[in-house]
């Protein structure tokens, strides 16, 4: 059976190490999984540490793919390093939803894949062509939960994320995980763990995904999945027609999209990001690169 290693942060919080997780999960027929992870929580001198161990590994590594998955900037550059020491085909997989580098020539060997036909085309100038696979999906579905009335925000605190401006909307009663402090009126839930997040996404009214930019969030995706209404920036590209995107600054929008959320057809609008039918095309694409190899040889 063949092998596949999935590299990147899979330590890490957020959707780059869902993804992972969920693929080396659930590999394709005929192949086997393996992940090295590139990140370490505990400063910059763990992560270095961190990544010179991860290149060793893939460069002593018996594997027959190795799919890297990176976003902009030092990711990027490590993860080129690392895709520099593989000794078998490598797939460059770009999650960055600001991946601003002039790369052609440096992943001219490799096979890129991007999150959608969008990016795809949008990156062209910077990486050549590229095949856009979505992210999967794979819900933890909770019995015995009800929706309630507050308004969820998710993800890590960074200014691209849009909490300042999610505070500034005056909401009732909003719930922010990823930080350990907030205004008055909002509630800090801190990091929480997966089965937590799960139940958040049951039970919120809707998500709120105020960013400035993005990829293809994970968590617009999870809480789809599970039947959470979800608004989001009109500055993420490929949002399923479900949902309600607003205009990154204007305050009236959202607070009118807050009140009223689109419920219908939510689980529906995310068929092609179902785990089993994403598997199935990262099994096309291994199989290809290795076929090609093999016909190369």
């Amino acid at each position: 059976m063949r092998r596949v290693v999935h590299v990147g942060p899979l330590m890490a919080p957020g959707g780059m190490s869902s993804v992972m997780k969920i693929l080396t999960a659930n590999p394709p027929d005929g192949w086997r999984t393996s992940s090295c992870n590139t990140y370490s929580r505990r400063g910059w001198i763990r992560k270095l540490r961190r990544w010179h161990i991860a290149k060793k590994e893939i460069k002593n590594g018996d594997f027959d793919i190795v799919h890297i998955h990176c976003a902009s900037d030092w990711s990027y550059k490590r993860k080129l390093s690392i895709a520099k020491a593989a000794k078998a085909p490598v797939i460059f997989h770009i999650h960055s939803g600001r991946f601003d580098i002039d790369t052609k020539s440096r992943l001219a060997d490799y096979t890129v894949v991007c999150l959608s036909p969008t990016w795809s085309e949008k990156l062209r100038p910077l990486i050549g062509d590229s095949i856009s696979v979505p992210n999967p999906v794979d819900p933890l579905v909770i019995s015995g939960l009800d929706r309630e009335n507050f308004t969820l925000l998710m993800g890590r605190n960074d200014p691209v994320k849009g909490h300042k401006f999610a505070y500034s909307l005056g909401l009732k009663d909003l719930r922010v995980t990823g930080v350990e402090n907030a205004p008055n009126g909002v509630t800090p839930l801190g990091w929480v763990s997966e089965r937590e997040k799960w139940e958040l996404l049951h039970k919120a009214g809707c998500l709120i995904v105020p960013s400035e930019y993005e990829g293809q969030p994970m968590v617009i995706l999870e809480a789809l999945s599970v039947g959470c209404p979800v608004i989001a920036s009109k500055n993420i590209p490929d949002l399923p027609d479900c949902v309600t995107a607003v205009n990154f600054d204007s305050k009236d929008d959202w607070i009118k999209a807050i009140a009223n959320p689109i419920t219908k057809d939510l689980k529906q609008a995310i068929e092609k990001h179902r785990v089993d039918a994403v598997s199935k095309q990262w099994g096309k694409i291994y199989d290809n690169i290795i076929d090609s190899k093999v016909s190369i040889e």
